[in-house]
């Protein structure tokens, strides 16, 4: 068994990631609340006024798709400040008290058997 050490994240892979976990999360966000909206304004109990349902009953699937892709890349840009953030954080206080430590145990190959790999060693 052997200990590891992450002394340092790359803040434009952390950005990349971020990007993409925000764009799927914003658009399924998105999905949601023009789904929500839209149902909203069309149940009996409305609790937005007449005016304000009649203009969301208006909306057609392009203003969904709209909604969908606004707040897809308002999550991506969010997201991907935050993990950029994050991961200069990180470095900074690896740096100063360590990074995360884990610990790494080979595994012998599925083929071969433990009298196998006690030979090799």
């Amino acid at each position: 068994m052997s200990r590891r050490e992450v002394t340092r994240i790359e803040p434009r892979s952390a950005v990349r990631v971020g990007f993409f976990i925000g764009l799927v999360i914003g658009l399924l966000f998105g999905l949601y609340s023009a789904a929500l909206l839209k149902g909203m304004s069309e149940s009996s109990l409305s609790l937005l006024g007449g005016a304000d349902a009649a203009q969301i009953k208006s909306l057609g699937s392009v203003s969904t798709i709209f909604l969908m892709i606004f707040m897809g890349l308002i999550g991506a840009l969010l997201h991907s400040l935050i993990a950029g953030l994050c991961a200069i954080v990180y470095n900074l206080s690896a740096r100063m008290f360590g990074g995360l430590e884990y610990h790494v145990e080979e595994i012998p190959e599925s083929g071969s058997t433990t009298s196998d790999h006690a030979e090799n060693d």
